[in-house]
């Protein structure tokens, strides 16, 4: 085994759901990202955190969580010293916990070796998530490991198709009060049953999206985003959501939806239209009385190893 004595990994935001994919699609950002520094010792799991306050008791993290889970899976002795530098904000729907948790799985492969492949370190990822949330969904931690856009068939499998070239994103986050496990209360909003006209539209939204980007159709992902049955049981989380959406396309948008359990809205459009729609989302969000930020950003690569000595 080819181990390590210190590994760095860099792991990037994530938008999962993407209007109909729920629990299924998700999209590596360009930006923001985690950097996550691991470093092999005797014993014991220590963990610093610099930047974005995040939950640091041990049981609670997701750092040291996926660290116990896979030390405990692969049976490895000794210790890990861990530092955390969170870029990815918490709390947005941007996948911050699962940019943490693909980072810990990533960082501990190399660390010890390198030989889980990708399904398995999505696994062990997972563990994070169901800290976070409660629930070990694979979407947003499959798409901080793999990049590109990424449909994924629970922890079994998982299939990555590279985004189209042309392809801008716009993030706007408004300022609003959400419950602290802000995941599991929008997962709350969601129906147990679906009339069979919703699984129809969502099924025909879902292809679309799968079409759009294995053709390069920007129009299609964008008309994509518009569906499913999700965003419109989670939009009482967002005031002025509808007038953003309509404020966005009005800007030249392809198609506007909820970034994962939200509250950030997430716009597709060209490189060209990308500022002039991100201004018209931040005016939505002002009209609406509601402050909020953004930025302008592309489709990501998955994880990726900056040092290993």
């Amino acid at each position: 085994m080819n181990m390590k004595k210190r590994v760095t990994v860099v792991a990037p935001a994530t938008s999962a759901n993407l209007g109909a994919g729920y629990d299924v699609f998700a999209l590596a950002l360009q930006r923001p990202t985690d950097t996550l520094s691991l470093r092999r010792t005797e014993s014991g799991i220590r963990l610093s955190v610099e930047g974005e306050r995040v939950e640091t008791t041990p049981r609670k993290n997701v750092v040291t969580g996926v660290v116990r889970a896979f030390m405990v899976g692969e049976g490895i002795k000794g210790g890990v010293s861990l530092h955390l530098r969170k870029g990815v904000p918490v709390g947005a729907g941007l996948g911050s916990s699962a940019a943490s948790s693909a980072a810990a799985a990533v960082g501990m492969n190399v660390l010890f070796g390198g030989g889980l492949d990708t399904r398995k370190l999505i696994e062990y990822a997972g563990v994070g998530e169901k800290i976070a949330s409660g629930t070990a969904h694979y979407d947003n931690v499959a798409g901080a490991i793999v990049g590109g856009f990424v449909i994924v068939s629970g922890s079994e499998g998982f299939v990555g198709i590279k985004a189209p070239p042309g392809l801008s994103l716009c993030l706007a986050t408004p300022k609003v009060n959400l419950p602290l496990r802000k995941t599991e209360f929008a997962r709350s909003l969601l129906p147990k049953h679906l009339p069979l006209a919703d699984v129809v539209g969502a099924v025909t939204s879902a292809s679309m999206m799968v079409r759009g980007f294995s053709t390069g159709n920007l129009r299609d992902i964008g008309q994509a985003m518009q569906g499913g049955f999700v965003d419109p049981k989670r939009a009482v989380m967002i005031p002025g959501f509808e007038e953003v959406r309509e404020s966005a396309m009005k800007a030249g948008a392809f198609g506007a939806c909820i970034s994962g359990a939200g509250p950030t809205v997430l716009a597709a459009t060209t490189r060209g239209k990308a500022n002039g729609v991100l201004k018209a989302m931040l005016r939505g969000f002002h009209e609406a009385g509601v402050q909020s930020q953004g930025f302008v950003t592309r489709v990501g690569r998955g994880c990726r190893v900056t040092e290993q000595v």
